[in-house]
């Protein structure tokens, strides 16, 4: 069989799914230390079936799943798979023909782990028993992890011995015998107590035999006691039937009595019931005649209350029509008033409109006076104006300030005379003729005094033309108001002529629905003047219809009377009647129960003797003691005598009645422990001839293997050291599987000594030796070694692989080597270096130094 690839997913620090291919010849595995190089070993023997946590580098198992980092978080899963190349269809018989096999290993937290080969799970040894039988596994010496040399080489003999089987091959034989001793010893335990019961078991075999005899005579009184029994059951049966007898008689004698009573019953019944016929349909015809009474009073009432409804509908119509007339004289002196005030309005806007008219040439001439005023006031503030501007000019010596202000006060006035605001100019006007008068004390020459003369003369004809253009403007805006007044006026009236006219069509329209409504109410009223003669009329034939129901219902009534009578006079001699029939139905009930009282008295005993003694009623006499005697006893004598032999019963005490089935279980039981026995002897016979047999082939092929890996120890070791000896011994017992190895090695220059004598290097190698004869004798599908040159110098390194090149031409093992060696690595067909991009995830990348020389050549 052949390794073909190891597949790791949540294993340890390979947190994702990684595949590591085991290929031909030397495989290296290479990386700084702590990157998780040796957890690819570890994952090995962990799917090869490892089960302490602790050579796992854990504290508990569940530590081999992938822990999480800061940035990706942990696994609940680890997987381990190895697939198995079977081309050969070598390997256990269960599985050679199978060409690939996979072996994989799962662990869930909390839940432990599982083993599965081709996906079918199996136990924990079938898959250690796998790798058994291909001489390698969990703790095989072809799995040399890190300080597994050292141990190699400080391990007792008897320890050391376990490479030597391994060469033999016989480490599954090994464990195979291990189980057959564990089941020899289970049943030579179990052949112990199998005896030790037997002999318990004859032991209680007499006591039930003793116990049988006593069991024999209980049962023969037993059965007397039975038969008295059944005959003393037998007498009490007897009694019972006698006694429904007299009963059954009691039942008939008030059965024919009742019968009488019934038939008188029935005659009574029947008289009743045609009397009741026949005064039913009078009964019925009265509640019709009461009906229709109710019915006749409630017309009757229903009329009188119809005639005041129409006497109050009557008054409420005279009173409608009276409110009518007074609505309609209301609405025609509305209508004389509309008619009269529309002419008067009509009359005062003519005049008005013939006044308006009068009134327009005279505000014609009061316009035109009043534009003619304003262009004169508008000359003489031009003329003013000119003659400020020379002041303003400078010719003349005066305070150009107080100019300035006159001027800004004569504008002020232009506004105020535009806006008609006549008092204000005024004003302005009279602060600048004192002004001007203040100019006049502070000339200096007479030509300036006398411009300033002439304008305070145009300021002067200002004022009186503007007390003109005041008149003007009050006398205009007079005549405007006075006609805007008019036609205010005029408006007024046209919206109270067209109020009056909607009043006018209103009253006239209400007249009208008003006369209609009148003449509706007359014709209403004209009705009900003629209702009340109706009504009496239909009262009369009510009071007559009345009187007849009245006297049907009373010689109805006296009829019913008498019939009732006699039917309660036919009821009370009915219920004499069944009152003696119910005495004698109770005489007869009582008797049915009483005959059925005996019948369940005589079914219980029965049921008891049924029970207790197996007999029905057809069998009991004959399995009694009164079979054939003519003359049966009385019941108390049969009871003494029951007594009498249960006191006999009591005297044996008690007594295992089954005694006779249980003597007949245990001799069954002893004559079957007596077959396990023998069977139990012919396998323990059969497993120390396994034993002695798989010992006998363990020790020859041990000792074949030893004289091997001998002489395969001593050409390793003196092509490892260049020289010097060295030989295997069995000490410590003359059984060779029993014995420890002993290696006694002599290095070139140096006598025959033990190991431990030597020095780490010259250790390590002395232990490589050993592990490459094994190779050399029984080669493994696959060897691992972790770091086993990290004690070797250069030379002894050299040397080393120099013998692994050698193992890879002569076997068909493949070598995962684990190494910082620089010489070691470029030996190596092909290199897995383990890094760790990410902090705690290792990954691996590949590469093949073969085909690299290839391409570089």
């Amino acid at each position: 069989m052949e390794f073909k690839k190891i597949q790791l997913n949540g294993f340890k620090s390979f947190a994702d799914k990684t595949n590591f291919l085991i290929e031909e010849g030397l495989t290296g595995i290479v990386g700084p230390n702590g990157c998780g190089k040796s957890n690819i070993v570890e994952s090995l023997r962990w799917v090869m079936g490892e089960t302490s946590a602790k050579s796992m580098r854990g504290s508990g198992m569940e530590d081999v799943i992938f822990s999480g980092t800061s940035n990706k978080p942990s696994k609940n899963i680890a997987e381990v798979s190895i697939t198995v190349n079977n081309e050969k269809n070598e390997g256990p018989i269960q599985y050679r023909e199978l060409s690939e096999i996979h072996i994989r290993r799962k662990i869930e937290k909390d839940k432990g782990s599982k083993f599965y080969i081709n996906d079918k799970e199996v136990r924990a040894r079938d898959a250690q028993m796998f790798f058994a039988d291909l001489s390698t596994g969990a703790h095989s010496p072809s799995m040399i992890s890190q300080g597994r040399i050292g141990a190699l080489v400080t391990a007792k003999p008897t320890d050391r011995r376990a490479i030597l089987e391994e060469a033999a091959g016989i480490s599954g034989l090994h464990v195979r015998r291990h189980e057959a001793e564990l089941r020899l010893g289970a049943a030579e335990n179990n052949l112990k107590r199998a005896d030790e019961l037997r002999r318990q078991q004859e032991k209680q075999l007499a006591n039930l035999q003793k116990q049988a005899e006593e069991a024999t005579k209980y049962k023969l009184i037993s059965e007397e006691i039975k038969k008295i029994e059944a005959g003393l059951y037998y007498l009490k049966l007897l009694d019972i039937e006698k006694e429904i007898r007299v009963e059954n008689e009691i039942n008939t004698e008030a059965e024919s009595e009742v019968d009488g009573f019934n038939k008188k019953i029935n005659e009574l019944e029947i008289q009743i019931k045609t009397e009741t016929d026949k005064v039913n349909p009078l009964r019925e015809k009265n509640i019709e005649n009461l009906s229709k009474i109710q019915r006749l009073n409630l017309e009757l009432q229903s009329l009188d209350e119809e005639n005041l409804r129409i006497q109050e509908e009557i008054g409420s119509i005279k009173k409608s029509l009276q409110i009518i007339d007074e609505d309609i004289i209301r609405e025609k002196g509305i209508v004389v008033d509309a008619n009269s005030n529309e002419k008067r309005l009509k009359e005062e806007k003519n005049e008005l409109i013939e006044i308006d008219s009068k009134y327009f040439e005279t505000e014609k001439l009061s316009n035109e006076e009043l534009e003619k005023a304003k262009t004169e006031l508008d000359e003489e503030q031009k003329q003013a104006n000119e003659i400020i501007k020379t002041f303003a000019d400078g010719n003349i010596n005066i305070n150009v300030n107080q100019v300035k202000s006159v001027e800004e006060n004569i504008d002020k006035i232009k506004s105020l005379i535009n806006e008609n605001e006549l008092n204000q100019a005024l004003t302005l006007l009279d602060r600048c003729k004192i002004e001007l008068n203040d100019f006049l004390k502070n000339l200096g020459d007479e030509e300036s005094k006398k411009r300033l003369s002439v304008l305070n003369n145009k300021n002067e004809q200002i004022k009186i033309l503007q007390g003109k253009y005041t008149d003007s403007f009050s006398k205009n805006q007079s005549i405007k108001k006075e006609s805007l007044k008019r036609n205010e006026r005029i408006k007024t009236i046209e919206t109270e002529i067209e109020s009056w006219i909607n009043l006018l069509t209103n009253s006239n329209k209400m007249i009208s629905e008003l006369t209609e409504r009148k003449s509706k109410l007359s014709n209403q009223l004209n009705e009900l003047d003629n209702q009340p003669e109706i009504q009496a009329e239909k009262k009369g034939q009510i009071n007559e219809s009345l009187r007849i129901s009245e006297k049907e219902k009373q010689d109805n009534e006296k009829i019913i009377s008498d019939t009732d009578e006699k039917i309660e006079n036919l009821r009370s001699e009915l219920n004499k009647i069944q009152e003696d029939s119910i005495q004698i139905r109770e005489r007869k009930a009582s008797s049915g129960a009483t005959i059925e009282g005996l019948k369940k008295r005589k079914n219980d005993l029965l049921d008891r003797v049924n029970s207790e003694l197996s007999l029905s009623e057809d069998n009991i006499l004959e399995n009694s003691n009164l079979f054939g005697v003519e003359e049966l006893p009385d019941p108390v004598v049969q009871e003494d005598l029951l007594d009498k032999k249960k006191q006999e019963r009591e005297k044996f005490g008690s007594v295992n009645l089954k005694a006779d089935e249980e003597t007949s279980k245990y001799e069954t039981e002893i004559k079957k422990m007596e077959q396990d026995r023998a069977d139990l002897v012919t396998a323990i016979i059969k497993l120390k001839e396994s034993i002695n047999e798989l010992n006998q082939k363990g020790r020859e092929r041990l000792l074949e293997a030893f004289e091997k890996v001998n002489r395969k120890f001593n050409e390793v070791y003196t092509k490892l050291f260049n020289g010097g000896n060295a030989k295997l011994e069995l000490v410590d017992s003359d059984d060779p599987l029993e014995a420890g190895l002993e290696m006694l090695v002599s290095p070139p220059g140096k006598r025959l000594q033990s190991i431990t004598l030597l020095s780490g290097g010259e250790q390590a190698l002395t232990a490589l030796s050993l592990i490459f004869a094994v190779f050399l004798t029984n080669p493994s599908p696959i060897c691992v070694l972790d770091e086993v040159d990290a004690p070797l110098d250069d030379a002894n390194v050299t040397r080393f692989c120099g013998l692994l090149e050698e193992l890879i031409n002569i076997t068909n093992t493949k070598f995962i080597i684990v190494t910082h060696h620089a010489l070691t690595m470029s030996k190596m067909n092909r290199l897995y270096g383990v890094t760790m991009p990410e902090k705690g995830i290792s990954q691996l990348v590949a590469v093949d130094l073969q085909k690299a020389e290839s391409m570089v050549a």
